[in-house]
């Protein structure tokens, strides 16, 4: 009977011997003259390819602050359900808002201060403009995927702790949009397919948003704008 046990339970710790993988790979850029992608806003995940997900984050409270009339960082990722806060530096007032549905919002008018918040319940794409300033933009990335991240300011990227399993690896530049590849990380988390991410930016244009209504901006009415 304790040869039995011993078996057993030799058997059970083979069965559960699995390495999580790191996926780590470059991103690049095609570009015509004049263009200057930011590697280091390019966001890269991991989606299974698979029906069922992997579990997710716990939500987190960022802050997008406005000075100078910009958004800083340009550029979040944050998991579903998280917070984003909008502090207000400028002595001015701004009025923040995306119709990117189902994550849309309206911040209303307010000053320097603390600012506003939103709570981003749906994954997605969410593009933040100002009502008041048409040059003020930033993007949120919310994820349903705890494997995501940044490449850094070289074009290197790195997701650690990656389960074994099918994924499908995205990318996505605001100049270059969305990219993807499929790769396999194994039992003993060994990683194979293409994991050096290519963007074609040659076809990105610079467009003029519309306000919160749909309208184009009406010309700033004082030096305070």
């Amino acid at each position: 009977m304790k040869k039995i046990l011993v078996v057993l339970s030799l058997c059970a710790a083979g069965v559960s011997s699995v390495s999580a993988g790191t996926v780590a790979g470059t991103v690049s850029f095609v570009t015509k003259r004049g263009q200057h992608p930011i590697p280091a806003e390019t966001v890269v995940w991991l989606e299974p390819a698979q029906s069922s997900r992997p579990p997710r984050l716990e939500p987190v409270r960022v802050r997008m602050e406005t000075r100078s009339k910009m958004l800083f960082p340009h550029v979040v990722a944050v998991p579903i359900g998280s917070t984003v806060e909008f502090p207000n530096d400028d002595p001015i007032s701004h009025n923040l808002f995306s119709l990117s549905s189902p994550n849309n919002f309206d911040l209303g008018l307010y000053r320097r201060g603390a600012g506003k918040s939103h709570t981003f319940n749906a994954p997605g794409i969410v593009n933040v403009y100002c009502n008041v300033h048409p040059g003020m933009s930033s993007v949120i990335h919310v994820m349903s995927t705890p494997y995501f991240g940044f490449a850094t300011a070289e074009g290197k990227y790195a997701l650690e702790g990656i389960q074994p399993g099918e994924y499908n690896l995205m990318g996505w530049n605001e100049q270059g949009g969305v990219v993807d590849t499929p790769v396999q990380v194994n039992a003993q988390g060994q990683v194979s397919g293409n994991l050096n991410l290519s963007f074609d930016s040659r076809s990105y244009r610079e467009s003029r948003h519309l306000n919160k209504d749909g309208q184009p901006y009406e010309a700033p009415r004082s030096r305070d704008y």
